[in-house]
């Protein structure tokens, strides 16, 4: 007697994965109403050049802080002086979510931000000098700490130079006593600078 082949249960075809959508149609979908969908675009456009200025043109009214987080990381992976210069206007937004947020996007772009670096320690508003050195506290350059004592020597103001020495401290050493020692002297009337460097002086020196 022959065997009877059994019929082959009819298989179920997969699904298609979604069409990801083209970059015009992301683009397109930087200004829909619903943010999820706005944040969605930007993180879709990553790598997409042609969609930078789109990017920072929705940066300049997004109001919603998951897409503006989502526009920044997008943003700050081009690290280009572009890109740098066009946030680093946020610095002096009225919105402390928004300053903080782009500080945090331009300390993960060492390639752009020596070219920007000038005109941010050379701002009249001495707040956006104080972002400044929160972006070099977390800015991974050889000449982070460079830039910090020059802020600590130069800049006028104490809260600015209060915020330098904040971020230089992580990674001072006994050749930055001398400096912290100078900008007790240029300000001295002013208490949270010098305890600053009161309570960083014995580790740095060796008198711990």
């Amino acid at each position: 007697m022959g065997l009877v082949r059994k019929k082959a249960p009819d298989q179920i075809p997969e699904e298609a994965a979604p069409e990801r959508p083209s970059a015009e149609t992301l683009r397109a979908q930087l200004d829909d109403p619903d943010p999820d969908c706005r944040r969605e675009a930007a993180l879709g456009l990553e790598g997409d050049e042609e969609s930078v200025p789109h990017l920072l043109t929705r940066m300049m009214v997004e109001t919603e802080t998951n897409v503006r987080d989502a526009i920044l990381t997008t943003l700050a992976a081009h690290d280009t002086e572009t890109v740098a210069g066009s946030l680093g206007v946020h610095l002096a937004s009225d919105d402390a979510a928004l300053r903080t947020a782009v500080a945090e996007a331009l300390a993960t772009m060492p390639r752009s931000m020596p070219a920007l670096l000038p005109s941010l320690l050379a701002a009249p508003d001495h707040d956006v000098r104080v972002m400044t050195a929160m972006v070099l506290a977390d800015l991974n350059h050889p000449d982070t700490a460079a830039w910090l004592v020059q802020m600590i020597s130069e800049d006028p103001h104490p809260n600015v130079v209060t915020a330098a020495i904040d971020a230089l401290l992580p990674v001072a050493g006994p050749e930055h006593a001398a400096v912290l020692e100078e900008a007790v002297h240029r300000f001295p009337d002013d208490p949270f600078l010098r305890f600053t460097v009161q309570a960083a002086l014995p580790r740095l020196t060796g008198t711990a």
